[in-house]
């Protein structure tokens, strides 16, 4: 198994994928949705940057760019960051038990790991938030012979953020913490209702563009 996937083949990936293996799976295919869908804002700001047009706005756009590059950069981590966090979950499985001072270590080791694959994949979602939040400024000031670009990365950012959720809610099931669990789960369900709005307005800006 590849323990990066950043120079990997696309072909490469989808075999692990649908391979017997537990992991890449779901987490990693959110940040990696999430990747793509800054790559979309990229796409979009370098179509703009350079012509005359849009020049009024070209440092806004500049900047649009920079942000994109970075969440793309922090998603394709994240993408190697849910399989390891998912491999220390599986180690700490196997941590002996026999005694009870080993149960007592194995359970706090795990409770641990079980944490700190939870955070990964709700960084991963914040991220995706954030390329929702570039993506809202593009209908305004980008190209607008891409604007149906712009719909693909809204959708696809919102997707994949919602994505990345379900693997919190999972990991959740099996955190004893119940104030971190409830924590938690306020903080995804706020940012799960942000997005889904601000993916709302996104699109009807879109639509009107395109004459729908």
């Amino acid at each position: 198994m590849q323990t990066t996937y950043e120079n990997a083949t696309i072909g490469t990936f989808l075999d692990e994928l649908s391979s017997a293996a537990p992991a890449p799976g779901g987490g990693s295919v959110a940040a990696l949705s999430g990747a793509m869908a800054a790559s979309l804002v990229s796409m979009v700001c370098n179509l703009t940057i350079g012509k005359e047009k849009f020049a009024k706005d070209e440092q806004e756009v500049k900047a649009v760019l920079q942000g994109a590059l970075k969440l793309r950069e922090e998603l394709m981590n994240a993408v190697d960051e849910d399989i390891q966090a998912y491999n220390a979950v599986v180690a700490c499985y196997r941590l002996p038990k026999g005694t009870s001072e080993e149960k007592s270590a194995r359970k706090e080791q795990l409770q641990a790991a079980l944490k700190r694959a939870n955070e990964v994949p709700y960084r991963a979602a914040k991220a995706c938030f954030r390329v929702l939040t570039l993506d809202r400024r593009l209908p305004q000031i980008g190209n607008p012979n891409a604007v149906s670009d712009i719909a693909v990365s809204v959708n696809l950012a919102e997707a994949a953020l919602q994505s990345a959720l379900y693997n919190v809610d999972i990991n959740c099931k099996y955190i004893a913490d119940k104030e971190y669990i409830s924590e938690y789960r306020r903080k995804r369900w706020e940012l799960a209702k942000r997005a889904e709005r601000l993916k709302e307005e996104i699109v009807s800006t879109v639509q009107v563009m395109l004459g729908d």
